[in-house]
């Protein structure tokens, strides 16, 4: 700095410092400003690499994840658990591959079944015995089955214009060495959206010539567009050889045809004659069919009457009109057709079955007989029966009187031969009374003569009884007599018969065992005639309180509820000879699950 004084001083005052110890703070602050700065700088591209990777991770995962998805792993997910417009892109693209999982598990699904169906597919148009060929809608051919190359003597060629086609596989109008036009080719006008049929090709395979026969197909989108087209052709060869044939036998047949023509015109009134003869025969069968008292008709398969005679109408009070056409069910009832039914389904299985049963008619009951006769058609299968059945009624009525004047008979017997003979006894008894205190000899005399009378009296009855009792029961008791009657039936059937006995046998009263032996009988005869089964039990069991008779089979069954005692059956019969002798009777069956027969006698 300058320093001036009065005395005339005039100086320039310079002051000298180190310059190290002037700049020594200043150096050591911009150097710590420095290393602050970078520390600053590198915490914040730190803070800011943090950021971004915060930010852009969950974008990343979205990416690969997507990426993954593009590569075919559908399984992908993002987690990410944000809130804004990240989290919603996250639930998105969940959303979406869960979408696409499913489709592409449908994709995959229908894939699977589009090859089963496309394999199954080609192995019926391997198999079928005609050529088949498809075309692109550009009329290039894809696909030929065995039998089109075998017929055509070449493959597919794709390279093939449809221009090309009759070129290529020797295609020629019938008859002649043309080739065949392409636009009358059949692939060539289904491809123009026309579907016809030509028989006028013929195929050239070296010195062999095949005449086919061909169709054309053509297939369209939901647009109206043509996808392809299909063309089906066959040999004809042999159709053509009989065409021919029949040519030259039209030919012949035109020639015989003249000379026959002369003939027949010769034979018309001849024929004329046996027409009006077989006209007149079948007026005659007609006449006899609604003459004979017997029903006679023809049931089609869907059990419809197609055929009656006159018995019906009068039988059903009904004409002829209002009959046919109708169902049996329709006819007889619901009631009277679950009775019958089995029977109709047997000749529908091909039998011939009997039938006697009691039916309601508008006029009365009638107990008829039939026949069902299964009529058979050239493939041995039913189509339809006839119906043959008679009025039995008054046989009935004359079998149960006859049963009744028997039972007469036998009771005036028996009343003759025992009343008779114990008059007698008592008239002799009466006298030896009298004379027994005078005259002891004479008295010795009437009791021989009482003694003669009883035992007249008792053979008399013997045989009275004897005659009421059934044969096998002279024999033995009740169980060796149902042995007896299984072991002869064994020999008229094929079904199994098993007889058991279980318990110690002890006897019964006559009448007791005769009406269990006829109960036994009936079921046994009824389940080899009726259930059609494969096996029939018979068991007899002795208890201590009571006499078991069980007949079971495993036969067809019916319905116990809707069936009547009087259904032809023998139940009736049955239950009226158990309520003779004090038993109980127990029926047990289900249509399809057998039938069993218990009968439950108190011992004495």
């Amino acid at each position: 700095m300058p320093f001036k004084d009065t005395r005339g001083l005039d100086w320039l005052i310079v002051t000298v410092l180190p310059e190290s110890d002037f700049m020594a703070k200043i150096n050591q602050s911009i150097r710590t400003t420095i290393l602050l700065c970078i520390a600053a700088l590198l915490l914040g591209i730190a803070i800011c690499i943090l950021i971004a990777r915060w930010i852009v991770k969950p974008i990343v995962s979205v990416s690969q994840s997507a990426k993954a998805l593009a590569d075919g792993a559908w399984n992908q997910t993002v987690e990410i658990e944000r809130s804004g417009d990240l989290g919603e892109l996250a639930r998105s693209f969940n959303q979406m591959a869960q979408q696409l999982q499913i489709a592409f598990a449908k994709m995959q699904s229908l894939n699977q079944t589009l090859a089963q169906s496309e394999t199954r597919l080609q192995k019926i148009l391997e198999s079928v015995p005609v050529g088949i060929v498809v075309m692109d809608a550009t009329g290039r051919p894809y696909y030929a089955n065995q039998k089109a190359i075998q017929l055509l003597g070449k493959g597919v060629l794709p390279s093939v214009t449809p221009e090309q086609i009759a070129e290529v596989y020797q295609l020629y109008v019938a008859g002649t060495d043309r080739p065949y036009p392409t636009e009358q080719l059949m692939i060539k006008r289904a491809l123009n959206g026309e579907q016809a049929s030509v028989d006028d090709i013929e195929i050239h395979q070296g010195n062999r010539i095949i005449p086919i026969e061909s169709w054309g197909t053509p297939i369209f989108d939901e647009s109206g567009n043509i996808l392809y087209a299909i063309a089906a052709f066959q040999d004809i060869t042999e159709r053509k050889q009989a065409e021919k044939l029949l040519a030259e036998y039209n030919c012949t047949l035109e020639q015989q045809v003249a000379e026959r023509t002369t003939a027949l015109q010769a034979n018309e009134a001849e024929l004329r004659g046996v027409y009006e003869e077989l006209r007149l025969q079948e007026q005659e069968l007609r006449l006899i069919a609604d003459a004979l008292p017997v029903l006679i008709s023809y049931v089609d398969a869907n059990r419809c009457f197609q055929f009656i005679n006159r018995t019906y109408e009068v039988w059903f009070n009904r004409s002829c009109d209002e009959i046919l056409g109708n169902t049996v069910r329709q006819l007889l009832g619901e009631a009277v057709y679950e009775r019958i039914e089995p029977y109709i389904n047997q000749v529908f299985a091909g039998q011939t079955v009997p039938l006697e049963a009691e039916i309601p008619f508008p006029d009365d009951k009638r107990c008829i007989s039939g026949t069902f006769i299964p009529d058979f058609d050239d493939n041995a299968q039913v189509r339809g029966f006839y119906s043959l059945m008679t009025d039995i009624s008054d046989r009935k009525r004359a079998e149960h009187t006859s049963i009744l004047e028997e039972r007469n008979r036998m009771a005036r017997e028996i009343h003759d031969t025992l009343a008779q003979s114990f008059t007698g006894i008592l008239l002799q008894i009466g006298a030896a009374a009298q004379v027994l205190a005078d005259d002891p000899e004479a008295t010795q005399v009437h009791l021989e003569m009482i003694e003669e009378l009883a035992r007249a009296g008792l053979a008399g009855a013997r045989r009275s009884v004897s005659a009421l009792r059934p044969r096998l029961l002279e024999e033995g008791n009740l169980e060796s007599a149902l042995h007896r009657i299984v072991a002869q039936m064994r020999a008229t059937t094929d079904t199994a018969l098993i007889c058991e006995t279980q318990g110690i046998a002890y006897s019964l009263s006559t009448e007791v065992e005769n009406n269990l032996l006829r109960i036994g009988q009936e079921a046994l005869t009824n389940a080899i005639k009726y259930a059609s089964a494969g096996e029939i039990r018979v068991e007899l069991v002795y208890n201590e309180t009571q006499c078991i008779l069980r007949v079971k089979d495993d036969g067809r069954g019916f319905g116990v509820g809707s069936t009547p005692l009087s259904g032809g059956f023998g139940l009736l019969g049955m239950s009226e000879r158990a309520e003779r002798i004090g038993a109980q009777l127990t029926i047990q069956s289900q249509p399809g699950q057998g039938t069993e027969i218990i009968v439950t006698i108190n011992r004495e």
